[in-house]
């Protein structure tokens, strides 16, 4: 693809979420690298990871100042993999196999700027065929600059037979910064191989955020995601893309919490391309205050015999928000057997009552609804992510009441 057509798609808006004027944002201005930045620490704090961070991160990133720890002790055992993604590129010839193979660089605007202007920053990992890296691995990316505009390009490769479990945690501090946060991740798993996905946001009402998502299974591999964003933003429009080759499974769980005029385009898409694949999108949703939700799925049976299952269920609190549950199945194969249920309702006053009635007070009773609501089981994610997730959703449940 030439320059040209990338440069004529910097005008390109998203088929999805609201236009952005991308001359709000210091696009292709570097920053003077420097980890010495305020609010760090109160940003891993509100992802529920702690300030522990900065010792256990294998990839830390705030604005474009980076530290990657690529042969740490824990990664080196593995033959494992981690480098700013321009580093890999630079070292690594094979790597430029997987560079902008599964999105295209004029997709949209915010990918033609990433494109253009990145300069490859993000992370990049691999994992060797075969080899099982049991620890989590943790990446954060974080903003503390104002008006700043984080271009990042992710590429994971899970070769065959290896597993990865991965955590990303993305935000900013508790506080107006006015920045936009693209996130261009291209996702290559293997044969047999397993990548389990844990993706924690923190954002403010003013940030502008746009990942860009597509992941590749080959033949019995498995691809696993947990998304969680529980943070008042001005938009966030994301809308992964999954493909299934034969006997390939993918499981992609979101949760999203709205809050103030948000506004949440998130949405998940499965491709059962290969004989014996199957996909289960599932999403909760709490629309709080005058927020936007906007639950997009979807699975296409291209093949068969195939399954796919869509779950999208809504909640509601107060009279100003605003959900839309837009599951759509779509097949090319009367092999492939695609089921979706959808449901949006309110907290059941009922159910207050009753537990108040046993000794809750009113915001414990909410909470506690409320943190049922969210979690979504899934025994596939190890128990050191689970314990993070479920951190997360406590501290969710903890503050979406009254």
């Amino acid at each position: 693809m030439s320059r040209d057509e990338v440069l004529k798609a910097l005008s390109k808006p998203s088929p999805y979420g609201p236009d952005v004027d991308l001359n709000r944002f210091n696009i292709g201005e570097p920053e003077t690298p420097s980890l010495d930045t305020p609010g760090v620490e109160k940003i891993a704090d509100r992802l529920g990871i702690g300030s522990w961070v900065f010792k256990k991160a294998d990839y830390l990133q705030v604005n474009e100042s980076i530290v990657a720890r690529s042969m740490s002790e824990k990664l080196a055992k593995y033959g494992a993999i981690v480098l700013p993604t321009y580093e890999a590129l630079k070292k690594l010839n094979w790597v430029s196999n997987y560079s902008w193979r599964l999105i295209e660089p004029a997709r949209d605007k915010y990918v033609a700027a990433t494109h253009l202007y990145g300069r490859e920053l993000g992370f990049f990992i691999y994992v060797p065929p075969g080899v099982k890296v049991r620890e989590p691995i943790y990446t954060c990316l974080f903003i503390t600059k104002r008006g700043y505009a984080q271009l990042l390009h992710n590429i994971v490769v899970v070769d065959d037979g290896a597993e990865l479990n991965l955590v990303t945690g993305c935000g900013v501090p508790d506080q107006p910064i006015g920045s936009l946060h693209v996130g261009i991740s291209e996702y290559y798993v293997g044969r047999g191989a397993k990548l389990t996905y844990t993706m924690i946001h923190a954002w403010a009402p003013d940030m502008v955020v746009r990942p860009r998502t597509v992941a590749e299974v080959r033949e019995s591999g498995e691809y696993v995601s947990y998304y969680v964003i529980y943070s008042p933003v001005e938009s966030l429009q994301t809308y992964p893309r999954v493909i299934l080759r034969e006997n390939a499974r993918a499981t992609l769980n979101s949760v999203v919490v709205g809050g103030g005029r948000s506004i949440y385009d998130v949405g998940s898409a499965i491709v059962l391309s290969g004989a014996g694949s199957s996909g289960e999108v599932l999403s909760r949703n709490l629309g709080r205050e005058n927020s936007a939700i906007y639950a997009r799925s979807r699975i296409e049976g291209a093949a068969g015999p195939s399954r796919g299952h869509i779950e999208c269920l809504g909640l509601i609190e107060g009279s100003e928000a605003q959900i839309e549950s837009l599951p759509e199945i779509s097949s090319s194969t009367p092999e492939a057997v695609l089921t979706h249920e959808a449901a949006i309702g309110k907290i059941s006053e009922e159910l207050i009552s009753y537990l108040m009635s046993k000794g809750f007070a009113e915001d414990e009773a909410r909470s506690a609804i409320i943190k049922g609501f969210l979690s979504i089981e899934e025994p596939k994610l190890p128990p050191q992510i689970m314990e993070v997730v479920r951190r997360t959703i406590e501290y969710i449940a903890s503050r979406a009441t009254g």
